[in-house]
């Protein structure tokens, strides 16, 4: 059991780190336009010529870079205030729903629908938790990808565009992973008789759904 728990703490602590680092590698492309600055063979040094980089010098085009992320980051913060409102209310009545089923179909086990819908409401806050880390992280690396784009080639946009999906990727599997195993010990501690964990395994399939 410990050997399971260090491996399984141990790849959601990893993934979640992984995912960082993506991120840090990502942030440090400066937001401005190549052509403002000389253009060297890697877009992530571009940051030491940025500091030289007068702001009285910055040029129409890095301006206009800037207005554009920035209306497209207000954009998006909007509609994730406006969806997400939507969302809880969603996940509020629909985890009575599960309550009240699975509770009916258990012989009124309220304590097993009750669980179930608990398991569907950390589902759906884990995956509002990923889509809001993965939209802010999207508009964050767009503009960056953007930047990239102008560099020679196309490896440094898609290095950039891949990072940045990265960061989602392993931000989601990380957490998931961490807190479907942390809810499953948790639930373990009420059934703890090898014959209830077939109860267990139903209990918390409520985080698959609430996850979708």
């Amino acid at each position: 059991m410990e050997s399971a728990t260090i491996a399984i703490v141990g790849a959601g602590i990893i993934a979640l780190v992984w995912a960082y680092v993506q991120f840090k590698i990502i942030a440090k492309i400066p937001v401005v336009s190549l052509g403002d600055i000389p253009i060297t063979d890697d877009v992530n040094s571009q940051a030491n010529a940025f500091i030289a980089v007068n702001e009285n010098e910055i040029t129409e085009t890095t301006s206009r870079l800037i207005e554009v992320y920035e209306a497209i980051y207000e954009g998006a913060d909007s509609f994730l205030k406006a969806e997400y409102k939507v969302c809880f209310q969603f996940i509020a009545l629909f985890g009575v729903v599960v309550l009240f089923l699975v509770s009916w179909g258990s012989d009124w086990d309220f304590y097993q629908g009750g669980l179930t819908a608990l398991s569907f409401w950390l589902g759906a806050l884990t995956s509002m938790a990923s889509g809001y880390l993965g939209m802010k992280v999207a508009v964050y690396s767009n503009v960056r990808t953007t930047i990239s784009a102008q560099m020679p080639g196309y490896t440094s946009c898609f290095n950039t565009a891949f990072r940045a999906g990265a960061v989602m990727g392993f931000a989601l599997c990380g957490m998931g992973l961490l807190m479907l195993y942390f809810t499953l010990l948790a639930y373990r501690m009420h059934y703890s008789d090898p014959k209830d964990w077939v109860v267990l395994t139903e209990v918390i399939t409520g985080y698959g759904l609430g996850g979708s």
